[in-house]
């Protein structure tokens, strides 16, 4: 009987029977990412050995990992064969959205959280000290203040029930509530609002770590895949708005429920909610009209960041939380993409470092000594599963990724079950594998027939289109901000690939169909939802929000529409070819 400690948690399991890593990890119920179902190609079930000597690297590890990594001793755990016992490290994880700690970037930071805990022991009123109950917890310290008229009606009971001890929950020198002596976990909810997801991530403020993640599909979605949809429904129906709104906000509140009921915690101890996504979705949520976004010259009602009380957005869940909602940066450059260049930390990186958030819309972030520059390209939903013939969003039942063996096509499906449709990834490696076998040319056109079968679903030549202006929009935004940046694609230091989405795009695929300028693969880092870790960040130190805020002003917007040289380059990357130098 051998064992397998699993880091950082510390958990054991035993194996006696000899199987490679990925079974007797999954036999374990231990959460580990295999997208390729243990074959060896998508190389996401990634791990350190920390300890131990387990079997040789592979032929196929060796071509998927990258020097830097085998010199970490990461492995992939199907291709592992554990002969004795082993210390690892599970670098993905699946059902949740990854967040950037599992991508090796360094996150460390300092632990200032914006909501703090003080113990107090207040001395009793007598004939001789007749100070007002709100007079005693004030001389506590100078500077604190108090406004709530809620939480002031609750100050008597509260001090004789407790002998006059308890804890002060403190904001920014403003006392939000009083708990009892034994309470000692804050918790704090950051929001990645999404044209077709909502993330919410549960934190633990006083300790300073993430305890769990929840997504659900934007309920939103039943009244148009994109913003520009969003808005016209805003505009178009009877308390549109108010009806949008709405379904965000109960959306909200039912992960902020689901979330505490499955941690055994009460959302009456959440006192700091972080908010970031696309300016429509934020003018959405606080009810401002964003019609004025979908005009030229497209211009929102607010772009600072703002921090509110939980009372004043009617958030019914805790009455005394502080919401705090991120910087835009233009009508169509939001709090998202500020929370990934907080979270990746590009904006204090050497050298020139690009950043790209695939989504409806694709928002392209470069980084050079020139300064930030920025611009957003309206992708459509295509990478999401929109407007394909048997698209779907990546749950059970997609097809997320097709490949070829010698000349055999082969593909996965979620779930490992019967296929139903095929989501954005699966859709870029399809488009990849007709073209290594030359099914379509660089046109995008079949050379025999109008469709492709993948089991029992089609590829269509309306789907392949789809695609091709999704792609092209992308890149022709990369290719402008490099114009801009008096740059080329071969100065690219790195690019981080952001978004649920951008996680599971194969990076052969993504370059041969020309998504992404032509660099060695190493350089590509996928990073996960960095919106929502940025949104962690703000939470978890104070300083971020006034960061965030310096950035959105800084970063340059690039606006792409009535440019001709976008519409130049949207027509040439319309071809499934590199550009020419």
């Amino acid at each position: 009987m051998h064992r397998i400690t699993i880091y950082p948690q510390g958990i054991e399991i035993y194996f006696s029977k000899e199987d490679n890593l990925l079974r007797i990890l999954q036999k374990n119920k231990i959460d580990i990412e295999s997208i390729c179902g243990g074959e060896g190609w998508c190389g996401k079930c990634k791990i350190i050995i920390k300890e131990g000597n387990p079997s040789p690297l592979t032929l196929r590890e060796k071509k998927i990992l990258t020097k830097e990594e085998i010199e970490k001793r990461v492995r992939l755990a199907c291709q592992v064969y554990p002969k004795n016992n082993l210390k690892i490290e599970i670098l993905n994880k699946t059902n949740k959205i990854n967040t950037l700690s599992q991508f090796n970037l360094d996150l460390r930071i300092d632990h200032n959280p914006v909501i703090n805990v003080e113990s107090f022991s207040l001395p009793l009123p007598s004939l001789h000290d007749q100070s007002s109950d709100l007079d005693r917890l004030l001389r506590i310290k100078k500077e604190l203040k108090l406004k709530n008229i809620k939480l002031v009606r609750k100050i008597p009971k509260f001090l004789r029930e407790n002998n006059f001890q308890g804890k002060l929950i403190i904001h920014n020198n403003e006392i939000i509530d009083l708990r009892e002596e034994e309470f000692n976990l804050p918790l704090g909810v950051a929001f990645d609002i999404g044209t077709t997801t909502l993330v919410g991530y549960l934190l633990d403020l006083e300790g300073g770590k993430e305890l769990d993640v929840l997504t659900e599909l934007n309920p939103q979605s039943q009244y148009g895949r994109d913003v520009i949809s969003r808005i016209t429904q805003t505009m178009k129906l009877e308390k549109g708005l108010n009806i949008l709104r709405n379904l965000i906000l109960s959306s909200l509140e039912e992960i902020i429920k689901k979330l505490c009921l499955k941690n055994n915690l009460s959302p009456l101890d959440i006192y700091a909610i972080s908010i970031v996504g696309n300016p429509t979705m934020i003018h959405i949520f606080l009810g401002i009209n964003p019609e004025y976004i979908a005009i030229s010259p497209y211009i929102p009602v607010i772009s600072s960041g703002m921090i509110f009380d939980s009372k004043d957005l009617d958030f019914n869940i805790s009455p005394f939380a502080k919401i705090y909602v991120l910087p835009n940066i233009s009508g169509y450059v939001g709090g998202d993409i500020v929370a990934g260049i907080l979270a990746t930390g590009l904006w204090k990186e050497e050298g020139n470092i690009l950043f790209v958030d695939i989504g409806t819309n694709g928002e392209i972030v470069l980084k050079t000594n020139k300064g930030i520059f920025t611009c957003s390209t309206a992708a459509g939903p295509a990478f999401e599963g929109g407007h394909i013939t048997h698209g779907m969003i990546a749950k059970e039942g997609a097809i997320n990724h097709v490949f070829l063996e010698g000349r055999e096509i082969r593909f996965n499906v979620i779930g490992n079950k019967k296929e139903e449709g095929i989501c954005g990834s699966g859709l870029i490696d399809a488009i990849r594998v007709m073209l290594d076998l030359e099914i379509i040319d660089e046109t995008g056109r079949f050379k025999k027939g109008d469709s492709f079968p993948l089991g029992s679903i089609n590829i269509t030549q309306r789907d392949i289109r789809e695609l091709q202006l999704a792609k092209s929009a992308i890149r022709s935004g990369i290719e402008i901000l490099l114009k801009e940046a008096g740059i080329n694609y071969k100065d690219i230091a790195k690019i981080y690939l952001a978004g649920a989405f951008g996680n599971y795009i194969n990076k052969d695929s993504a370059l041969r169909i020309g998504i992404l300028p032509n660099v060695d693969l190493e350089k590509i880092i996928f990073v996960g939802n960095s919106a929502g870790r940025g949104a962690e960040l703000v939470l978890l130190n104070k300083e971020y929000m006034s960061l965030a805020e310096k950035i959105s002003k800084e970063v340059i917007y690039i606006e792409l529409s009535g440019r001709k040289d976008f519409q130049d380059y949207f027509v040439e990357f319309m071809y499934f070819r590199e550009k020419e130098d």
